[in-house]
C-alpha cells in the first residue's frame, strides 16, 4: 500500500492562468477554470513512495502526467517570477507520475490567509530509475580560453561528443534504496529540539533554564518549557504570513540569539527550504560536513545531487580523517609537506549551501554527506563513460590552436 512521505502546503500567485513545475521536464500547465487569469492558488504538494489511491471526493481530477526530475527538488513557478517553496519528491533522474486535483478553497488551504481562489492538490510518486550518463551526466563542452575571450561560438568539433562505446554498465536503483523515498516523521518537532537542548545543558553542567537564559531568553527557573516560553517574544508565531518561514524564524530564535537586524523574508525562505530538504535527504545518524565546490557551475549545485569533490585536509597522525567525512572512493591526490596537508577527492551528496561559510571567486561551500552506494555508482559510471581519450584531446587542442591564430589575426586586422 502506498505511503505518504511528506507534504507541503503553499500559496502561489498565478498570472495568465499559467504555471509550471520547476525541476522537471513537464510543459506549462493551466487551471481548468476559464473565468480567471490572475489569482492566488492554495497548493498542496504530496510525495508518495508508490502510486497512491485517488484523492477523496472533495477533489476533482484535472490531469495526470509523467516526467523526469532533474534533482528531485521541485517548486511551482509562474510567469512573472512567482515561485513556491522548494519541495523534495525523491531522487534525481527518476521518472515520476503526478496527478492534479482541483476544488473550491477551504479555510486553512494554502497559508490560511483566506485569499485563495482555487485549491490544487498535486500527488507525485516514483516510477523507475532512468539515469543515463549520456543524457544526465555529460561534462562541460571542450573550450579553449581564447575562444571564451573573443566570445566566439564553439564549432561542432569543440563540443564534447557522446562516446562511441559505453564500457561501464549503467546502475539501476530501486525506490527502497533512497533516503528521500523513506517514510519520515516530522524532523523539526519542539520535543526534538528540547531533547537536544537538555543534552547541551547536561554537558555544560547547568539547567535547561540557565542555558536558555545564557542564550538571551528571559525565562524564570521552574517555568514550563513550551513553544511560547522558549521563543523570544519578537520571534513568536505571527511575524510572517508564510507559516513555513514563520516557524523557521522561531526555531532559529530558540537555537541562537537573534541579531538586532532581522534577515529578509526571501533569505529566511531560502534557508528554511534548504535546511528542511537537507534533513529529508539524510538517514538517521548520517554524518554531515562542509566542503568547497570550485569551478564552473559551483553556484548551481542542487540538493540531492551526488558528485565528486576535492579539498585540502590536515594530514593527521595515523591517517585519522579530519571530520570523519569524504570516505567514499577516497583518493589522496597530492601531499604538501610544508603545510602537512593532503589533497583528497571523494564522492558526496549535496544537502544545501553552508550559510556560515562564504566562498571566494568560483568557490561555494556546501553541507554534504558521504554518498550512499547507489548514489556513488552513478558518479563512477559517469566518470567511466566520459573518461577522456588522450589522443582525442590532443587533436582538439590542435584544432583550437589553429582557430585561435585565425581569430586573433582577424581581430588585429579590424583594430588596425
Amino acid at each position: 500500500m502506498a505511503q505518504l512521505l511528506r507534504a507541503l502546503d503553499d500559496e502561489v500567485y498565478v498570472e495568465y492562468d499559467t504555471f509550471g513545475l520547476d525541476g522537471t521536464d513537464l510543459p506549462s500547465w493551466g487551471s481548468p477554470t476559464d473565468e480567471m487569469y490572475h489569482f492566488i492558488a492554495g497548493v498542496r504538494l504530496e510525495s508518495w513512495d508508490a502510486e497512491p489511491e485517488p484523492a477523496d471526493d472533495s477533489w476533482t481530477p484535472v490531469s495526470s502526467a509523467t516526467f523526469v526530475a532533474e534533482s528531485g527538488v521541485v517548486s511551482i513557478v509562474t510567469m512573472m517570477d512567482g515561485r513556491g517553496h522548494d519541495f523534495l519528491i525523491g531522487p534525481p533522474h527518476f521518472e515520476y507520475g503526478v496527478r492534479m486535483y482541483l476544488r473550491e478553497p477551504r479555510p486553512g488551504d494554502g497559508h490560511g490567509t483566506g485569499e485563495c481562489e482555487e485549491a490544487w492538490l498535486l500527488r507525485i510518486w516514483p516510477i523507475r530509475d532512468v539515469f543515463d550518463p549520456i543524457t544526465h551526466a555529460a561534462p562541460f563542452s571542450y573550450i579553449a580560453r581564447g575562444v571564451l575571450y573573443y566570445s566566439i561560438d564553439l564549432e561542432p568539433e569543440q563540443l564534447v561528443q557522446p562516446p562511441a562505446r559505453r564500457e561501464a554498465p549503467v546502475p539501476v536503483s530501486a525506490v527502497a534504496d533512497w533516503a528521500s523515498l523513506r517514510p519520515d516523521p516530522d524532523l523539526d518537532t519542539f520535543d526534538g529540539w528540547l531533547r537536544r537542548v537538555s543534552r547541551k545543558a547536561e554537558e555544560a553542567g547547568v539547567t535547561v533554564h540557565e542555558l536558555l537564559r545564557g542564550g538571551g531568553l528571559d525565562i524564570e527557573d521552574g517555568a514550563d518549557l513550551t513553544v511560547a516560553s522558549c521563543t523570544p517574544p519578537r520571534a513568536r508565531a505571527g511575524r510572517f504570513t508564510d507559516p513555513l518561514v514563520d516557524r523557521y524564524y522561531a526555531e532559529q530564535a530558540r537555537l541562537r540569539p537573534l541579531s538586532g537586524q532581522d534577515p529578509g523574508e526571501d533569505r529566511l525562505r531560502e534557508y528554511a527550504d534548504g535546511e528542511r530538504i537537507a534533513k529529508e535527504l539524510c538517514r538517521s545518524g548520517a554524518r554531515t560536513f562542509s566542503v568547497p565546490v570550485e569551478g564552473r557551475g559551483a553556484p548551481y549545485v542542487s540538493p540531492g545531487v551526488s558528485r565528486r569533490v576535492w579539498r585540502w585536509e590536515d594530514d593527521l597522525l595515523g591517517g585519522e580523517l579530519m571530520d570523519g567525512g569524504l570516505t567514499v572512493d577516497r583518493q589522496v591526490l597530492a601531499r604538501n609537506p610544508w603545510t602537512r596537508q593532503i589533497l583528497v577527492s571523494g564522492i558526496v551528496t549535496v544537502l544545501r549551501r553552508d550559510h556560515d561559510r562564504r566562498g571566494t571567486g568560483d568557490t561555494v561551500w556546501y553541507v554534504v554527506r558521504d554518498a550512499e552506494p547507489h548514489e556513488a555508482a552513478r558518479v563512477l559510471c559517469a566518470e567511466a563513460t566520459w573518461e577522456e581519450d588522450p589522443e582525442q584531446r590532443r587533436a582538439l587542442d590542435e584544432v583550437a590552436r589553429e582557430k585561435l591564430v585565425e581569430l586573433r589575426a582577424t581581430y588585429r586586422s579590424r583594430e588596425g
